[in-house]
Order: C-alpha cells, then structure tokens, then sequence
C-alpha cells in the first residue's frame, strides 16, 4: 500500500510557522534582552554584561542589573522589547511563555532558549549563551564547577530535607530537578518522592516527613511555615534560605550549595 501523501494545501501551516520563527544570525551579538533572573546572572558571570540592555522585572543581581529597563515578567511585553533593538532575547525553556517564539518571529528578533531544570544543564547554558555571544565562557564554566564540586559531601547518615516554595497550597521541588542534584550533590536525600515542581498533598507531607524543613525567605513567611507544621501536625525543624540562590538555576547555586552544607552539618552536629 503506497504512503498517503499530505495535499499541499496541508504543509501551508507549516511554511507560515516556519517563516514567523526567527532565523539563527551569524552577526554579533551587542543587545540582549534576558527574560530571566537566572539567565541574566550566567550573562554577567561569563563576562557579556555589557551587553544586556533589558531584563524580567526579577533580575537583582548583579548590582547593574537593577538598573536596567524591565520587560515584563513570565509573558513579557513585546513593545518593550522591540524598543530596546535587541540582537537576541533569551529564555528559559521551562517556563518561557507560548506565544514568545512566534510574536519574535514576526518582529525578526533572534529567540535563544535554553534549559536549566538540572544542575548538569547550567554549564551547558552557560557554554550555549556564551558562544551566540562570542565569548569564551570556559573560565567561567570551569570556576563554577569546581566550586560545585568542593561542596560534595558523603554522610553517615544522610538527612531527609524538603524545601517548601510555596505552603498553601504546598508545592515543592521533587526528583529530577536542580534542587533535588543540590540535595544529592551535599549528601542529603530530598524527601519529596514525587518528580518535578508539583502541588505536593498535606497527606504525602506528613507520610514522608523531613528531617529538615527548607522554606525561601523571601516569597514564604515564618507564620506560613508554622501554619503549615500546625494543620498537619508534624514537628521538623524550618530553616529560611536565601531565596535567590535556591530558587534560580544559575552559577549562584554553588552559593546555595555552600549554605546547605552548614545547615546539614549543624544538623548532623545535634543529632
């Protein structure tokens, strides 16, 4: 039986999308816009914050981030963009908004997206991002994997930890994402037995309850967390992080690292 073959009238889609997509450029790179906090931290840790004219209206760090033109949060606005002339925006794959790749198409704007749901992938992205921008990320690359790699830790006993982004509802950071390599990286195990960033139930909280209790300390209160240990009845030790360099996939994670680790040792040290 011969294959069926799609009228040509059927590709017509096809051509149109693949018309509105914009067209990788071999011309360098002098204006980017980052569409996420993250991404703007890898721009500047490879040495190209020159070169980034807008940000997400989160991006705090570096310094000079803080003063640059903000377009939006996670659906930006494309007339903010357009405004500042980029030669690239870049994103996130993971939450980059639907629509962005074919509005950028169609203003012939260069989309880079990148991925950064595990630790593996931030030097990946910072090698990507610095090679559309021309520059040799591999200092960087090297710097912050190695400073990765003194916070390994083997445990005698390995601590069970959740980190909470959000109480009510309860969402957590499962297997399979950064947090969960942070975890593992320090010789903690994450409690959460359930894969990605999901609605985590009050019943599998208390089932699997931690030995330690992470919650950010920016987007999350102390009398949210008590709530929460309140209406399930679970006695664990909270302990507030540094929100910024938990929650972005960026070269700051080796921060985070850092931070765990004495957090788990002074667990260890009392128990």
């Amino acid at each position: 039986m011969w294959p069926r073959i799609p009228h040509p009238s059927a590709l017509i889609p096809l051509l149109v999308l693949a018309c509105a997509q914009p067209q990788p450029s071999t011309h360098a790179v002098h204006r980017v816009v980052s569409l996420a906090p993250n991404i703007t931290e890898i721009i500047f840790a490879i040495g190209a914050g020159g070169t980034v004219v807008g940000t997400d209206d989160f991006s705090d760090f570096p310094d000079a981030a803080k003063r640059l033109p903000r377009v939006g949060g996670v659906q930006p606005n494309l007339e903010q963009i357009a405004a500042l002339h980029p030669d690239l925006v870049v994103a996130n794959a993971s939450n980059m908004h639907p629509s962005l790749m074919r509005s950028l198409g169609a203003l012939q704007i260069n989309l880079l997206v990148i991925r950064s749901e595990r630790l593996q992938d931030i030097p990946a992205a910072m090698t990507r991002i610095g090679a559309r921008l021309g520059i040799d990320p591999a200092s960087a690359v090297a710097s912050f994997q190695q400073r990765l790699q003194s916070q390994r830790r083997q445990r005698a006993r390995s601590p069970r930890v959740l980190l909470t982004v959000w109480t009510n509802p309860l969402y957590v950071p499962g297997r399979q994402t950064f947090i969960d390599d942070l975890f593992e990286l320090t010789g903690a195990t994450n409690a959460a037995e359930v894969n990605g960033w999901p609605q985590y139930s009050l019943e599998s909280f208390v089932a699997h309850r931690p030995d330690l209790l992470l919650y950010p300390n920016r987007s999350v209160t102390p009398e949210a967390v008590r709530e929460l240990l309140r209406r399930t009845n679970v006695d664990v030790h909270p302990v507030a992080v540094d929100e910024n360099i938990f929650t972005r996939a960026g070269p700051r994670l080796a921060d985070a690292a850092a931070s765990l680790n004495r957090i788990l040792d002074q667990w260890e040290a009392s128990h």
